[in-house]
């Protein structure tokens, strides 16, 4: 009989031999400790003598019973648990290589044929992992690509790459602006050059200018650094250009300049040249009757008449009563608000379709107190919006001082913001003459530092000296070249400056002692360009040939090369924001950029600053006296960038300095 330990021992190792022949799951091999057969097989040490004694049989002792054996059943148990005898002989790696952890490096693939590694009596593997055999190199397809020429290829391409990265940033670099000045549209601190094309330039030898002729000059205009045009009326009239003020048609260009394919020809000549074009509308002609308001006075008629070339209202005679006036005026305002409001939005569209890029609505001053004002000052902006193409092609607008001095800002505060809403320009005539340079610069400070432009979003001022409503300057002033010295002047002031042609050389009016032109005297003004100094004709017609004026003098010509100090300070104020800003803005507010002071009567001083710039000031002589001056108490020197004595580049110093008459230096100031 067993004892109670044999047969312990007996179970735990028929125990043993069983949970070898359950499969093992992946979870919980990890789980199983490292067998170890000497110490979990204890009974391969029991012999007989460690039986007690009183269990100790022989075969002999008993009659029909098997002997037990131990030993033999524990390995007849194991011989039967497993078909692998290296579980018993190397105990502690059996367990783990049943782990797949072990076998992540092995290959799953189903398209070979694997070794299996069993246990139990060849049954399936314990975890699924299957051992492949690797393929042959020959069996890849990329392994017969043609690797160097794919190599070669690579580095090439990326060598290319980075050379052309590298082009494109220094071409960036190269293109970068060398200041970030303020941006401005193209109609604001620019030089404008107002042109009476009858006068300009003869093209075809009939004794008028014409648009060809203007066209074949643009290359002047750019030299002289002028970056708009601003045609005088164009249009068709009688007796042109005698009359050019009795406009019959607001589209019908005058058959003595030319027609519109001369004019598209002039357009895209001075395009090309990266010169914009303004042309004046005059509404006059078809506004000539207004009814008499109440507000309108005397003294307002008559400051309207002055300034204007036109007559826009027929005098009423000593038998008229003002019933009768008012009673016509009514009748003609509605055939006006019928007809001219619509003519004149068709004018406009039409020569914005024409390439013009601005319109002058000259004569609008008389508009004002016309009910309709408001409404057709916006139809004529929303008109020129239609054509804007972006920031660099907008459309522009321009009109008269005259139209805000005919309101009052508190009864017509409606009117007035319309025109500072819809205006991209206020057209600003100085007198020159009146009360020497003090009034002058009472006229400038007036108009910059007054109320009606403070705020950044309103009209620029447009300044004009000579135009077409004016003398010459050269007939005003003391002396002929001071004409030169007042376009200098304005080109200096905060704004956009207007050069009237022929002022630049000094052209004179047309003197008439005898009367013999008397019928055209208000053409005086209007006389033929001096392109040369040959005579006759001096480069405007062909010699012999018998101008529609006859020639006026000047002091100067375009040939003469005098207008070098022009082409530096048009480059001058087109590069610095000092000069071609309008103020400065901060906190929504404009502040004046420039300074103006008097020396006695005839000396005039323009300084123009901009934060963290470089500031410039202008010197002027306008009298026919030489003047010594000392002004080292206000300024101690600079470096002359534009003068008429050769000085260009040189230190000056304010002690002790000459001016001559009609003489203009422009110094950049230390900072």
């Amino acid at each position: 009989m067993l004892t109670v330990s044999a047969k312990e021992t007996y179970l735990k190792l028929l125990n043993l031999g069983m949970a070898y022949e359950r499969q093992i799951s992946p979870t919980s091999i990890d789980e199983l400790s490292t067998l170890n057969c000497n110490a979990a097989l204890g009974f391969v040490g029991l012999t007989a003598t460690d039986m007690p004694p009183n269990e100790h049989r022989s075969h002999n002792s008993q009659e029909g019973q098997q002997e037990f054996n131990p030993t033999r059943s524990v390995q007849s148990v194991m011989e039967s648990s497993s078909s692998s005898s290296s579980v018993m002989q190397e105990p502690t790696v059996c367990a783990q290589l049943l782990s797949s952890h072990h076998y992540q490096h092995l290959t799953k693939a189903s398209d070979v044929d694997p070794f299996s590694c069993q246990e139990n009596g060849g049954k399936p593997p314990l975890t699924g992992l299957q051992l492949a055999v690797r393929k042959s190199p020959d069996d890849f397809c990329f392994m017969d690509w043609k690797w160097p020429l794919i190599r070669k290829f690579s580095f090439w391409s990326v060598v290319s790459l980075l050379v052309a990265c590298v082009c494109i940033v220094i071409t960036l670099i190269a293109n970068l602006p060398t200041k970030c000045n303020p941006h401005h549209d193209w109609w604001q601190g620019t030089l404008f050059y107002e042109v009476f094309p009858a006068s300009f330039k003869d093209d075809n030898s009939d004794g008028t200018g014409d648009l060809r002729g203007l066209g074949k000059q643009t290359f002047y205009l750019k030299s002289l650094g002028v970056q708009v045009v601003r045609l005088n009326s164009i249009f068709q009239a009688e007796h042109y250009p005698e009359n050019y003020d009795q406009v019959q048609n607001l589209t019908e260009i005058s058959p003595v300049l030319g027609n519109m394919k001369d004019f598209n020809f002039v357009v895209n000549m001075l395009h090309r040249q990266n010169i914009s074009v303004v042309l004046d509308l005059p509404l006059s002609p078809f506004i000539k009757q207004l009814p008499i308001s109440e507000k309108e006075t005397e003294e307002q008629i008559d400051a309207a008449e002055k300034n204007s070339q036109f007559v826009f209202m027929d005098s009423p005679t000593e038998n008229e009563t003002e019933s009768q006036l008012n009673v016509e005026a009514s009748n003609r305002v509605k055939s006006m608000e019928a007809h001219s409001d619509n003519m004149v939005t068709y004018a406009i569209n039409y020569w914005l379709k024409n390439g013009v890029d601005g319109i002058y609505l000259k004569g609008l001053e008389y508009l004002v107190y016309e009910p309709e004002f408001e409404s057709l000052i916006r139809e004529w902006r929303k008109v020129t919006r239609s054509f804007n193409k972006g920031l660099d092609h907008e459309k522009m607008l321009m009109c008269s001082m005259d139209v805000l001095n005919a309101l009052d800002p508190e009864d017509d505060s409606r009117k007035v913001e319309a025109v500072l809403n819809n205006m991209d320009l206020i057209d600003v005539r100085l007198d020159i003459v009146s009360n020497g340079t003090q009034g002058l610069k009472i006229q400038v400070d007036k108009v910059v530092k007054g109320g009606q432009f403070s705020k950044p979003g309103y009209p620029w001022i447009h300044w004009s000296m000579g135009s077409i409503d004016t003398k010459r300057l050269s007939s005003q002033l003391p002396i002929a070249n001071a004409s030169l010295a007042a376009v200098l002047f304005e080109m200096m002031l905060p704004g956009t400056p207007s050069i009237f042609y022929g002022d630049e050389i000094g052209l004179e009016e047309l003197k008439d002692p005898e009367r013999e032109r008397e019928d055209i005297g208000h053409n005086h003004h209007l006389p033929p360009m001096h392109w040369s100094a040959q005579y006759p004709g001096f480069g405007f017609t062909q010699p012999g040939i018998l101008s529609w004026l006859p020639f006026s003098h000047a002091w100067s010509n375009v040939a003469a090369g005098h207008l070098t100090i022009v082409q530096t300070v048009s480059k001058l104020r087109e590069d610095s924001p000092s000069i071609y800003m309008n103020g400065i803005y901060k906190d929504n507010v404009k502040l004046p950029n420039y300074e103006i002071r008097t020396v006695g009567r005839d000396i005039m001083i323009v300084e123009r600053f901009y934060p963290r710039r470089n500031s410039y000031l202008i010197m002027i002589n306008f009298g026919s006296q030489t003047q010594i001056k000392d002004l080292s108490s206000i300024y101690y020197g600079g470096e002359v960038i534009a003068d008429q004595r050769g000085r260009v580049g040189h230190y000056l110093t304010f002690h002790a300095l000459t001016l001559f008459p009609g003489e203009v230096i422009i110094i950049k100031l230390d900072k």
